[in-house]
């Protein structure tokens, strides 16, 4: 599989299959790291079975080429990649989103604007912040828990609940206020929610 991937990463943007091969060896690394986060463990997978289910994502074979295009010089080339992946995934997960049952919290607005405003934003803060909190489930899709792993991104988009919508976007604002000790605490309430 990773053979025809590097391949396939070669003949696509014209690299030497030397440089594909490096890449290849940073992203495993890159991922392997990210094995090792407390939130793997927790979502029921080991290190390794987090790496193998990685290997299909579409993040992994964007951040290969991404790694593959620095090495031979083309930075420019390797944003655009990455952006191409982002604008990708926000369509992807904005599809979902507009397919999710109007019942759903998540297709309510004015519901979404209620629990933001509990939380002191105004509605066109929480508007952008729960694009980028749809954006974030959908990234995170692959990796869900166990129990969930049958739904689909709209199911999982569908059964938010407004506990776990006011803690996902109290962490979102921490974030984007860049108070990353409040968006931690936050972060690690929501893991022990889960589990």
């Amino acid at each position: 599989m990773l053979n025809a991937l590097c391949a396939s990463v070669v003949r696509r943007f014209s690299l030497r299959s030397t440089t594909v091969e490096a890449a290849l060896l940073v992203t495993l690394h890159h991922f392997s790291s990210e094995s090792h986060n407390p939130a793997v463990a927790h979502i029921g997978l080991t290190p390794d079975q987090y790496v193998a289910l990685s290997l299909s994502t579409p993040r992994f074979e964007a951040t290969l080429v991404s790694a593959a295009l620095k090495a031979e010089g083309r930075a420019a080339d390797a944003r655009l990649n990455w952006e191409a992946f982002v604008k990708r995934e926000q369509e992807a997960a904005r599809l979902a989103h507009e397919s999710i049952p109007k019942t759903a919290l998540l297709a309510d607005v004015d519901a979404i604007r209620r629990i933001g405003r509990q939380l002191g934003l105004c509605g066109e803060c929480t508007d952008q912040l729960t694009s980028g909190i749809v954006l974030t489930l959908a990234l995170g899709y692959p990796y869900r828990l166990a129990g969930q792993r049958h739904l689909s991104l709209t199911d999982l988009l569908a059964q938010v609940t407004s506990e776990e919508l006011t803690e996902l976007l109290r962490h979102a604002a921490h974030s984007a206020a860049r108070r990353g000790e409040e968006a931690a605490v936050t972060l690690r309430r929501m893991q022990r929610a889960e589990g």
